[in-house]
């Protein structure tokens, strides 16, 4: 069986969930259940992957839907397993879209989000023979949209993440870096506010670490930095008001470093117990909490160690047994 990951999401700077896709990847072609082609936009920059065959492939809308069919044809391939919604409408195989969110179900969020995209997504859970989805919250936001149309294979499938070195409690207290904030700079990331409650704590702890931003489009760095980073940071802190999963709160957990993050489901699904967890609409919560994450020496190591042997929940091989799973489904 040949799979062909479609890597359309992997244009521009690889970030964490562009990493998790090439994790999950590697995973699959170790695993040998089947041959793996990585359809790559022309230019993209990958890391070394065996097993997996790079091929290049069309980029943008029109051009996906023209040329993508008859690529799949001469690969010969079974299936098409897209990291996007996005998929062609007239595959020569079963395809598999992934939908990460759906922010226009949420007009409190301060975004926009064209009808285009809306319009690709519907067209696009139509035509697939399966739709992955991040988390139990995408997956209910896509119910309640598509109504009766809600595609019948709908998987839950976590992103992955590997492990850092398990903490101790001395590397934890030893931890002197930036509280670090990891994504881009949509509205939904809520960087204002987390700015404003930084300078708040900042009166209440003369000592607190200043705030590092890191992500596209101003200050994105490359796989290891960031990894650096993780195990530098006093503290990950992701106070989104809106996430279809929240990937940072699971690489913060994975590198053993003390999480504080919004109090929303899918976070709550990746972190358990093992999070310091606010309103992301307070300003003083969030300010109370940073004060918290930097001072409570007991917290801070309990946090990191939970939270690290929680991360060993998303393995990207559990990730690539799922997948695996579903492609054999689709075929059949």
């Amino acid at each position: 069986m040949l799979i062909a990951f479609d890597g359309a999401g992997l244009a521009g700077p690889i970030t964490g969930v562009g990493r998790a896709l090439l994790d999950g990847i590697a995973a699959y072609a170790a695993g040998g259940d089947a041959r793996c082609v990585l359809l790559a936009p022309p230019g993209t920059a990958l890391p070394p992957l065996a097993g997996v065959d790079v091929v290049a492939a069309p980029h943008g809308a029109l051009a996906r839907q023209l040329q993508l069919p008859g690529l799949l044809r001469r690969l010969g391939a079974d299936v098409l397993h897209s990291a996007v919604a996005a998929v062609p409408l007239r595959a020569p195989c079963p395809t598999l879209a992934t939908v990460h969110d759906l922010p226009w179900l949420h007009p409190e969020l301060p975004e926009h989000t064209s009808r285009w995209r809306t319009f690709a997504t519907r067209l696009a859970v139509r035509a697939a023979a399966a739709v992955l989805v991040p988390s139990a919250q995408t997956a209910d936001d896509l119910r309640r949209w598509c109504g009766a149309d809600a595609p019948r294979r709908l998987h839950v499938v976590p992103h992955g993440t590997r492990r850092g070195p398990a903490p101790t409690a001395a590397a934890v207290q030893a931890r002197s870096g930036p509280l670090l904030a990891l994504g881009d700079d949509r509205p939904r990331k809520n960087r204002g506010r987390l700015v404003r409650a930084h300078a708040a704590a900042s009166t209440l702890a003369a000592d607190l670490p200043p705030l590092r931003f890191v992500g596209p489009p101003h200050d994105y760095v490359d796989e290891a930095t960031k990894h650096a980073l993780l195990r530098e940071c006093r503290a990950v802190v992701h106070v989104s008001l809106f996430e279809g999963f929240g990937l940072p709160v699971l690489e913060g957990l994975a590198h053993g470093a003390p999480v504080l993050c919004a109090d929303l489901p899918p976070h709550r699904a990746i972190a358990g117990p093992h999070a310091l967890f606010v309103d992301p609409r307070d300003d003083v919560a969030i300010a109370a909490g940073l004060v918290r994450i930097h001072r409570d020496d007991a917290l801070r190591a309990t946090l990191a160690a939970g939270g690290h042997e929680r991360a060993g929940a998303f393995p990207p091989e559990a990730v690539a047994a799922a997948w695996a799973r579903i492609h054999r489904e689709v075929v059949a």
